[in-house]
């Protein structure tokens, strides 16, 4: 289980540090309001960072959250995929790695829960 838990707060911390590259990338592309709601959920992602070290059950659940609201709001986006076809490597590599880090964390998240589910007695 020690495993797992380490890959998840991983995959939560690396999902962290992905934002600021993305915040970065769309900083001068979005309008100031949308920046602004993209930049809160960072924020709570920036807490789940913080809490997968001080109430890690907590963060698995908040991450498991955040991760298919992340998931949905990229995946809804007609404009995500041209990016891929685009020829911007950059952008195309954010959106294709943090978008397979959100299907880890809902995997990894999803399997603990379960395992855990079968060692506790009847």
């Amino acid at each position: 289980m020690a495993s797992t838990d380490r890959l998840i707060q991983g995959l939560i911390l690396f999902s962290t540090v992905l934002g600021v590259f993305f915040l970065w990338e769309v900083s001068s592309l979005l309008p100031s309001f949308v920046f602004d709601a993209i930049a809160f959920g960072w924020v709570l992602w920036v807490i789940d960072s913080v809490l997968t070290f001080l109430r890690p059950n907590v963060s698995y659940y908040m991450g498991l959250l955040l991760a298919f609201l992340t998931l949905g709001a990229t995946l809804s986006q007609p404009e995500h995929y041209s990016l891929i076809g685009s020829g911007n490597l950059e952008a195309a590599a954010t959106l294709i790695v943090g978008s397979s880090a959100q299907i880890a964390i809902i995997i990894a998240v999803a399997y603990r829960f379960v395992a855990v589910r079968r060692t506790r007695p009847p």
